[in-house]
């Protein structure tokens, strides 16, 4: 694994790189290029989870470490809940059945 890239799972990147960065913008970058490539929302949702989960853990780790003002902390950890929940309910409505 590249450095940069473990140096991020484990929490060591600063936490507005790791937000901005690898949260904001990747996951930005990846769902555009997803929806550009795969005609189902479904499959965007589920092919992008994964990396989703590996961000989250990556600024969930970098909040517990930041020294900085706490409530940057607690607004990137409020941030990681929302977006794994509109991943998670954004699936289950895109699973369930077409009325």
């Amino acid at each position: 694994m590249p450095k940069l890239l473990k140096n991020f799972i484990e929490g060591k990147l600063s936490l507005p790189l790791s937000f901005w960065g690898f949260g904001f913008i990747s996951l930005t970058a990846i769902g555009l290029v997803a929806v550009l490539i795969f005609p189902s929302m479904t499959f965007v949702r589920l092919v992008s989870y994964p990396f989703v989960i590996y961000v989250s853990i990556g600024i969930w780790r970098s909040s517990d470490k930041y020294k900085g003002k706490k409530i940057f902390s607690i607004l990137a950890k409020t941030m990681i809940v929302i977006w794994n929940i509109n991943q998670f309910l954004g699936l289950l409505v895109s699973l369930g059945p077409n009325y």
